[in-house]
């Protein structure tokens, strides 16, 4: 599986006097998709359509999901859906906004003219690797810091959150190998796997 690890806009793609603008987005559930487009409803107060497509991770399963906002059923969402599927990209958001020229451009015209934004707009996206990170709390002595937070870098990890008490506690999203490197490398740690 792939993500894309930069969002981005297309340039203006225009056909038959409509215009077209892909972007792409990254997101993590259904919410976070739906905010994305709320903001680009306000950015596009005067636009015609906004189609869009995602498909998340869910552990054990992917949820796809389209919208073709009110142009004919499959000829906007469902080519944008087509893009992630095809590419195997999770959690992304395609989305085009698309202001109406005047001239019909057929449900043949309009499913290329928005796959062609859409792929645009991944184009200009960085795609990489799709790794699951997991959330951790660990527990360790202060001369262990610097060491441990090495290891979560290099495996491009994430600190969430720290406390400084007895030992330092940190809440981190790593993947599973970059826990076994920590394990494997810190023996007395603490490691509980917790929920986000």
């Amino acid at each position: 599986m792939k993500i894309i690890s930069l969002e981005s806009t297309s340039e203006d793609l225009i056909i038959n006097k409509s215009k077209f603008i892909g972007l792409s987005f990254i997101i993590t559930t259904r919410d976070s998709a739906l905010e994305k487009i709320k903001c680009l409803q306000s950015a596009h107060p005067s636009c015609s359509h906004i189609a869009y497509a995602y498909q998340t991770y869910l552990g054990n399963s992917i949820e796809p999901y389209f919208n073709d906002a009110g142009e004919p059923s499959g000829t906007a969402g469902k080519p944008l859906l087509n893009i992630l599927e095809n590419q195997n990209i999770v959690n992304t958001c395609l989305a085009v906004v698309r202001y109406y020229g005047g001239i019909n451009l057929g449900t043949g015209g309009l499913a290329r003219a928005y796959s062609k934004a859409g792929m645009l707009a991944l184009k200009r996206s960085k795609v990489a690797d799709f790794t699951l990170n997991n959330y951790y709390l660990l527990s360790f002595k202060y001369s262990m810091l610097d060491s441990i937070t090495h290891v979560i870098y290099s495996n491009n990890g994430s600190i969430i959150d720290k406390q400084f008490t007895e030992e330092i506690q940190l809440k981190v999203k790593i993947t599973p190998k970059g826990v076994q490197e920590i394990v494997a490398r810190f023996p007395l740690i603490n490691i509980e796997e917790i929920s986000q």
